[in-house]
């Protein structure tokens, strides 16, 4: 059996494929003719467009300016950076530039204050023509003061009339008579100073006191006589009852005046019957305070009075 070589089987398979005959017909030593197959194109679908398209970032880092070893010294010797060099072209016109404030139009870091105090509202101050802050006031100092009688007038009162040597007279209402009782003389007293409303007898002066809540009662408390010293303050009324059969809880009145410490003391200013006197020796006077004399009742303070 005869071999042939590789390139005579391939040619062999391809003309017995094609169909020619030529090779197989001649023999062996006669030339070969090659036939080939047209190439065909291969499709291919290749979409193209958007679809090809990739987004690409790219990020620039461009280095500062070098920094020059030497700048041009000032006269004040603060060395100033060199001017950037103009990129611009020479035709095009220089940029305007809004002037620069005077120094009258900067602030004045001196008066510039603080929120809370441009809260506060400004007064004018006499001395420069311009404005100053109001300091901000305590809520003592900005709550209004009372107007009316104030205590002090009541001591100056109390030792003037103390002072005119009058007699205690039941049922007097009138100084000019020579003598007061202990309401007529507390009337007398709170009409002086500019408290009209006050009414005649003691029992009706402990009601008036109660109808304006102004009244502490004591009347029935086993220590009445300490929770009275306790809570006295001057220009305060204290009222007893049973010192005479008047028929009501209050039968007698008095103002309290202080505590004496030199003599460790407390004074009161009334009208006492001749069996007692006053430090002036009158019935109608300053008296030392007897917690003990009498049936205490309450004491309070007097409607109008400003104490201060």
């Amino acid at each position: 059996m005869r071999y042939f070589p590789y390139p005579t089987v391939l040619s062999t398979a391809l003309l017995l494929a094609t169909g020619s005959t030529s090779v197989l017909e001649a023999g062996p030593d006669a030339p070969r003719e090659r036939s080939f197959r047209p190439v065909v194109p291969i499709k291919q679908n290749v979409r193209g467009g958007m679809d090809q398209m990739k987004s690409q970032t790219v990020r620039l880092t461009i280095p500062p300016p070098p920094i020059p070893e030497s700048g041009a010294a000032t006269p004040g010797g603060i060395t100033e950076e060199p001017a950037p060099v103009e990129t611009a072209s020479a035709t095009s016109p220089a940029p305007t530039l809004p002037p620069e404030p005077k120094p009258a139009d900067l602030p004045d870091p001196a008066t510039t204050t603080s929120a809370t105090a441009a809260d506060t509202p400004a007064e004018p101050d006499k001395t420069t023509g311009g404005s100053k802050t109001t300091p901000e006031k305590s809520p003592e100092e900005a709550a209004p003061k009372k107007s009316g009688p104030t205590l002090s007038q009541l001591r100056e009162e109390a030792h003037a009339l103390a002072g005119k040597k009058l007699s205690y007279v039941f049922g007097a209402d009138d100084p000019d008579s020579g003598g007061l009782d202990c309401s007529s003389t507390i009337q007398f007293l709170l009409n002086r100073i500019g408290i009209k409303d006050v009414p005649r007898t003691s029992y009706d002066q402990y009601y008036w006191l109660k109808r304006k809540k102004l009244l502490d009662d004591v009347y029935g408390s086993k220590s009445a006589s300490s929770k009275l010293l306790k809570k006295l303050s001057p220009g305060d009324l204290i009222f007893w009852g049973g010192t005479w059969k008047s028929g009501h809880r209050v039968s007698h009145v008095m103002l309290y005046m202080g505590y004496d410490p030199a003599a460790d003391k407390h004074y009161v200013f009334g009208a006492r019957s001749k069996s007692t006197t006053g430090l002036t020796g009158a019935g109608v006077d300053i008296f030392e305070l007897d917690t003990e004399r009498g049936r205490l009742v309450a004491h309070g303070k007097i409607p109008g009075l400003v104490y201060e």
